[in-house]
């Protein structure tokens, strides 16, 4: 009778201790695969800050391991990508005031005609509530809007006296002017109707 009760406390003991120990084994796989998982949905969400914090020297944490070093590597790149954009649209738009500087420089009677049409043009779509990427297209039309003056004569546009019906059919022409050099850009097809229309009247 001792015997049994002895041999019963003893199992019931070790059947307890195996399924701590199993407890434990499977918790100390899905735990680290949990937060490989809450990793990969921060990643797919856009946030390379997550880090898993696993201290482990099996294959779990060698993946861990290296799943933190592709998401610092992964942040690091996308801040050098959103770092060059950054720059090359601070390019571009340099290089756009520059050429609208150029077009206004050719006509002395519109000298800051550009950057002043910019600026009136973004005042405007701003309390209209116009989204930041319609503000960007207005900047870029009303900065390149009389880019079409390069097409006009030099002798019409500093004329300083009045332009015959011929000289004023010329300077009438240079929004189509403008449009046709622009076309070609596909980056500036957004802000074409700007540059072909920006003396039409609405009604």
């Amino acid at each position: 009778a001792e015997m049994k009760a002895e041999t019963i406390k003893w199992g019931i003991l070790m059947l307890l201790l195996s399924a701590g120990v199993g407890i434990y084994s499977a918790r100390s796989i899905t735990d680290p695969i949990s937060q490989l998982v809450e990793g990969t949905h921060s990643i797919a969400k856009g946030d390379f800050s997550k880090k898993i914090q696993i201290k482990s020297r099996n294959e779990i944490g060698d993946l861990a391991e290296t799943f933190n070093k592709m998401t610092g590597d992964l942040e690091l790149y996308i801040q050098q990508i959103r770092r060059a954009g950054e720059e090359n649209k601070a390019l571009f738009l340099g290089s756009i005031r520059a050429l609208a500087a150029a077009v206004d420089e050719k006509d002395p009677y519109t000298r800051g005609h550009s950057e002043r049409v910019t600026e009136y043009s973004v005042i405007i779509a701003r309390q209209l509530g116009l989204d930041e990427m319609a503000l960007e297209t207005i900047r870029i039309a009303a900065l390149l809007h009389d880019v079409g003056k390069i097409g006009v004569d030099d002798k019409v546009l500093k004329k300083p006296g009045l332009l015959t019906p011929e000289e004023f059919e010329q300077v009438q022409r240079h929004p189509d002017i403008g449009y046709e050099i622009l076309k070609p850009l596909k980056r500036l097809q957004q802000i074409l109707p700007g540059v072909r229309s920006h003396h039409e009247a609405v009604n």
